[in-house]
């Protein structure tokens, strides 16, 4: 079972947490049971319980490795992190997701967990558990996050992403799935009887995803297979009401989609009608981006996931 603990935490890194700046807490002792959440106990001057995260995943290996996939979202200098593991073989941190503030700052007295800051973690009883939970925010503190990624099915972007961005805490989520809850599905050749109607209810559904989550990789497409096997593009439109942040294009080797695809659907695929296809989105995505106004990345899909996560990490 998950259980909260508390940690204290110097006043300037709280304060990169808050700000979505720091998104990885580094822990030279790391409980032995499985943690749910994080309660910040702030030190001097705060002297208060005054936020908790929710723990997206951790992290363990050599201070080297650590800092190589965790370094852009550290919210701390390089000489500091090697200050900090110095002498150690191995290092860990815990990966944030959603950040509350508490409405009103908890004395540490009141806790019954603890009788003393912890140096390392606490564990939390459930009373104080329940005391904590009942001063939170209903609103995420840290800044919220859309990262649409797009490409060609195939292309294995579905993988890739929840590699790169779950451990920040993003919530990853498939367009097919959202509009599935409609009722609304392609079919075994990837075809869309009406991308007009699917695409309203991916946007209604997202709107619901948004109000449960402050940081979303939503994974889906620029252009579509429609029921008459032609290459639709979807409308600018439906991605100006997503409201989104970040715009990715993964893009593959079109011999290596035909062989993927093929694999995966027991069926041929043409692989001239895969270059054109993956064309066509990559055409779209540019014109999405000109008319919404987000920068576009493109992606080959053979980066690592450390590399593609701090490629957008620096461009937030």
């Amino acid at each position: 079972m998950s259980k909260a603990v508390l940690i204290s935490i110097y006043y300037e890194h709280l304060a990169k947490i808050l700000s979505g700046d720091k998104v990885f807490e580094y822990r030279k002792v790391m409980p032995s049971q499985s943690v749910s959440h994080l309660v910040f106990y702030c030190t001097q001057p705060v002297k208060k319980v005054v936020a908790v995260a929710d723990v997206a995943g951790r992290l363990d290996g050599s201070p080297s490795r650590i800092w190589s996939d965790t370094g852009y979202g550290a919210g701390i200098t390089r000489k500091y992190f090697r200050d900090y593991f110095t002498g150690r073989k191995s290092a860990s941190c815990f990966a944030l997701g959603n950040v509350y503030e508490l409405t009103e700052p908890l004395e540490f007295a009141a806790l019954s967990s603890c009788k003393v800051p912890p140096q390392s973690f606490c564990y939390l009883n459930d009373d104080d558990t329940e005391k904590i939970f009942n001063k939170l925010s209903d609103v995420p503190s840290n800044p919220s996050s859309l990262i649409f990624v797009g490409g060609i099915h195939g292309v294995g972007k579905t993988t890739i992403c929840r590699k790169a961005f779950e451990p920040l805490g993003y919530h990853c989520v498939t367009a097919s799935s959202l509009i599935s809850v409609y009722g609304c599905r392609t079919d075994t050749n990837k075809r869309v009887d009406n991308v007009s109607n699917n695409q309203h209810a991916l946007v209604e559904q997202l709107a619901l995803e948004k109000k449960r989550h402050c940081r979303i990789l939503l994974d889906g497409h620029f252009t579509l297979i429609n029921s008459q096997e032609d290459i639709e593009p979807i409308d600018c439109s439906v991605f100006q009401k997503m409201h989104l942040t970040h715009l990715i294009l993964f893009k593959g080797d079109p011999a290596e989609i035909t062989r993927r695809l093929e694999i995966r659907d027991g069926r041929e695929w043409n692989p001239e009608f895969i270059s054109a296809f993956q064309y066509a989105e990559e055409r779209h995505a540019r014109h999405v981006s000109d008319s919404i106004g987000i920068p576009l990345q493109i992606i080959e899909n053979t980066d690592s996931p450390a590399k593609i996560a701090k490629s957008v990490s620096r461009r937030s």
